[in-house]
């Protein structure tokens, strides 16, 4: 414990947010038929992708995909692992939605944690919060020849990261301290994502349209 509490709070989030970006891009991949190599390189694409956009994005704060190794080795087996596991897993594909959703509410948490304490103002936070959770998502995306799903009319999902980052940095201006914001940023992030599923709340595009013509849209 004395050894963790020496890790910044932003790289333990990371180190979260990069497992469960690499669960959800594995059975992504396993979902459409992929090998064992296709899923890892779908899971690693979902779990580094957004993270590796934000750090670009604030230039001087390091880039987490290179100064954490340790982390891509531990993602490659453990989506080694769910793929040759992947006869055994049959039900976690009932839920990939709300494994993306929680995927998107994190990234977001740890987007917004790492701009703040970069030295950001409100506004950026928010921006880099919402451009890391749907980040690993859309790189995942166009590696599958779709197109990403954050700029398809449909249910809610960037609309929620915006959210969930703007539910982060309120407490924090308000004095609140880092805990509460995190446990807001994610609740809000996940709930309005999972809400906008089961209301049936859609955005909408140039057509009238829905998402009739695309089930799994944004």
């Amino acid at each position: 414990m004395p050894l963790l509490s020496q890790v910044p709070i932003t790289t333990i989030i990371d180190y979260l947010g990069v497992m469960i970006g690499v669960i959800a891009g594995t059975l992504y991949a396993i979902d459409r038929k992929m090998d064992t190599l296709g899923a890892v390189a779908l899971g690693i694409v979902t779990g580094f992708g957004g993270g590796i956009i934000r750090d670009l994005l604030l230039q001087d704060q390091g880039i987490f995909f290179m100064e954490h190794p340790l982390v891509i080795l531990a993602g490659i087996c453990l989506s080694v692992v769910l793929s040759l596991l992947r006869r055994y897993l049959p039900d976690f594909y009932k839920h990939l939605f709300y494994i993306d959703a929680f995927l998107m509410a994190w990234y977001v948490l740890a987007g917004a944690a790492k701009t703040w304490f970069a030295g950001a103002g409100p506004v950026i936070t928010v921006i880099l919060g919402s451009v890391t959770a749907v980040g690993g998502g859309a790189m995942r995306d166009i590696c599958t020849g779709d197109t990403p799903k954050v700029f398809l009319p449909g249910k809610f999902y960037g609309i929620s990261s915006v959210f969930g980052g703007i539910a982060y940095i309120v407490p924090l201006e308000l004095g609140l301290g880092q805990d509460i914001a995190s446990v807001l940023c994610v609740a809000v992030g996940f709930g309005l994502t999972v809400l906008s599923e089961h209301f049936g709340w859609h955005t909408h595009g140039g057509l009238d349209s829905s998402c009739d013509e695309h089930e799994e849209c944004d």
